[in-house]
């Protein structure tokens, strides 16, 4: 796959050099040719003003000079300078006896004395064709003798010249100029070909690296990461890649220690139901009253477990965003008396206050209202179980667009070290060990993410927690 993009790659550099060429060459033929047609201007101008002195000073001392000799005259003449000339009336016929004029049609060129005298440019020469052998050739005209009447167009003393060139090869350089130009463009093509292939290969350098790297990539070589070196996309694309190996990284890192917390937190419930389910079955428990222990240990170990594997499926599917949110309109005065009602008791038998503040113009929220009773139950309760004496205090305010909800304490306090982890599944610090499994705060992250809202602790040994999360108001 590498090699046939290094190929694509190659194929569209070098047609892309070729094409440039093709066109350069098209474009430069095409001003050429005018080119070319100002240089046979140029030059049978340049022939037709030297014939035309010659030729008109024997034309002036014609009555002395044989006709035939101005014949082989302007034959010579013209032969020396590649050029057919013509001599004409002013009616554009050929005079008689000119040789050169046996190819062309009825004898005449076809441009008359008052054509010229109209159309001729600043040189006194005229754009024209003349037709000879079936052929049309660029040619020029002009007056040689002009009329000393300039209405009688017809007068005999009037006579009329035309040049054009002996061939078709009017421009001597132009095959040269060709085959140079050709042997220029197939050099040129050479070296782009030859610094295509040097590109392409130094941009698939960099893409081979990485696909050897993606190939690599798996279980037990996690820790593989492509250079970041080469194109500004290549290294882009070596950049995302490392952030995604990085986060599979993580993840796998995360899911070994998922599972071994798992297996940890089961492994005591279950060890403990085994014991008594195996001293039941011996028969080692015989005393009625040990029984029912037994048995209740038994329950509430179970009771544990399915709970914990509860949460754990609950955490799973907010985590993957599988859980939809049952969003509804309600007034922050419901939620707070809605959780008070539930720790009540348990505050007043712990000697522990517990109250709720509502800023001013906080709320309404339009959000899921069992989800967060669920994300106050489990600050609330976690600061019940480490709050001694004291209050516990879950305030609201509304700030920029977002409900700020915090929940404050004053009991034994988090050390600075181990905040970072309070929101982390299965952690519990020794010195706030329960009965919980280290799961709800974790919950309650992701409920609140869910929200599109975050979540923040701070707190200090001594002093107590305070935990803040924001949710985005109504």
């Amino acid at each position: 796959m590498i090699a046939g993009y290094g190929l694509r790659l190659f194929l569209g550099f070098a047609g892309i050099v070729l094409v440039m060429l093709v066109v350069s060459a098209l474009v430069f033929f095409s001003l050429f040719g005018g080119y070319r047609k100002e240089i046979d201007r140029s030059e049978l101008r340049t022939a037709g003003n030297a014939l035309g002195v010659e030729i008109l000073r024997n034309l002036r001392r014609a009555d002395a000079v044989d006709r035939d000799q101005l014949v082989m005259l302007i034959h010579e003449q013209s032969e020396h300078a590649g050029l057919m000339v013509v001599l004409t009336d002013g009616r554009g016929r050929v005079l008689r006896g000119f040789g050169p004029a046996r190819g062309l049609p009825d004898g005449a060129i076809g441009v008359q004395y008052a054509d010229i005298m109209h159309d001729a440019g600043a040189d006194g020469w005229l754009d024209t064709k003349l037709r000879v052998g079936g052929e049309s050739r660029t040619a020029l005209a002009r007056i040689l003798v002009a009329s000393p009447d300039s209405s009688s167009t017809a007068s005999d003393s009037v006579v009329l010249m035309a040049v054009t060139f002996n061939d078709d090869d009017r421009f001597a350089g132009y095959e040269e100029l060709v085959g140079r130009l050709l042997v220029a463009g197939l050099a040129g093509l050479l070296v782009a070909v030859l610094v295509a292939m040097i590109l392409s290969r130094q941009l698939m350098r960099p893409l081979e690296a990485l696909t050897a790297v993606v190939r690599g990539f798996g279980p037990d070589r996690y820790d593989m990461r492509a250079s970041e070196s080469g194109p500004s996309q290549i290294r882009d694309l070596a950049a995302a890649f490392n952030g995604m190996a990085e986060r599979i990284s993580s993840n796998e890192r995360a899911m070994r220690g998922f599972i071994a917390d798992v297996s940890h937190e089961l492994r005591t419930p279950l060890t403990s139901i085994r014991g008594f389910v195996e001293a039941l079955r011996d028969g080692t428990v015989t005393d009625p009253a040990r029984r029912e222990s037994s048995l209740e240990v038994i329950q509430d170990e179970t009771r544990r477990m399915l709970r914990m594997i509860e949460q754990l499926l609950d955490l799973s599917r907010l985590e993957a965003g599988h859980y939809r949110l049952e969003r509804s309109p309600f007034e922050l005065e419901e939620l707070f008396a809605h959780v008070v009602s539930m720790f009540e008791s348990r505050a007043q038998e712990a000697g522990v206050a517990l109250r709720a503040e509502i800023a001013p113009g906080a709320g309404p929220l339009e959000a899921d209202f069992d989800r967060l009773v669920q994300v106050l139950n489990n600050l609330v309760d976690n600061a019940l179980r480490h709050t001694t004496k004291g209050e516990i205090v879950f305030s609201a305010v509304e700030s920029n667009g977002s409900v700020e909800i915090v929940v404050r304490d004053t009991g034994e306090g988090i050390a600075a070290e181990h905040l970072d982890h309070l929101f982390d599944r299965f952690w519990q610090p020794e010195s706030r060990s329960g009965p919980g499994a280290g799961l709800g705060l974790a919950i309650s992250r992701e409920i609140v993410r869910a929200h599109g809202g975050r979540i923040d602790a701070q707190s200090e040994l001594g002093w107590g927690t305070t935990i803040t999360f924001w949710l985005p108001a109504k």
